[in-house]
């Protein structure tokens, strides 16, 4: 029993620090237009404390265009406005539904890893299919958010317009 404790732990693991890599790569390839030169680019995270440790980690020392990468536990809604990227636990979306719909106009590129976000509260849905880590974009919310996200990007992702998943 204990082997399978400690498969399930390297699994876990694994998972956060595949979804720290994701969301670095999302702020690579993403532009916020109406961003300063030279200002930072902040990660908050809302209800998974691996995920922040990670994300820590993988951006620690890192630049992206020019702007430096911090991270930050946000809890709470009204800290969201200063996000660039928001990313939140499938364990809280319930809870903090309304604080999404309140910055859907903001450019927050928002992330989840709950099954549906992406057609209906945010911009990028993380979801594991064939045991492998993909994700969604909503490209409808993204441009009402004023985002601009690369072609390399979305040519990677399940793309969501209209509410429906393009081919």
């Amino acid at each position: 029993m204990p082997v399978l404790a400690a498969q399930a732990a390297t699994d876990v693991t694994l998972d956060v620090a595949v979804k720290a890599a994701f969301l670095f790569n999302f702020a690579k390839f993403t532009e916020w237009p109406t961003l300063p030169a030279g200002a930072r680019i902040l990660f908050c995270v809302v209800g998974d404390e691996a995920v922040t440790a990670a994300l820590g980690g993988t951006v620690r020392g890192q630049n992206v265009g020019g702007h430096v990468l911090d991270v930050s536990r946000a809890p709470d809604v009204a800290e969201w406005r200063t996000c660039q990227l928001l990313f939140v636990a499938d364990t809280e979306i319930q809870r903090v539904s309304g604080g999404l719909a309140g910055i859907k106009t903001l450019p927050v590129l928002t992330v989840s890893d709950h099954k549906g976000f992406a057609q209906t509260a945010g911009i990028v849905e993380l979801y594991v299919e064939g045991g492998r880590m993909r994700f969604a974009i909503n490209v409808d919310v993204a441009e009402q958010a004023g985002l601009r996200l690369s072609s390399r990007l979305l040519g990677l992702a399940r793309v969501i317009r209209n509410g429906r998943s393009l081919p």
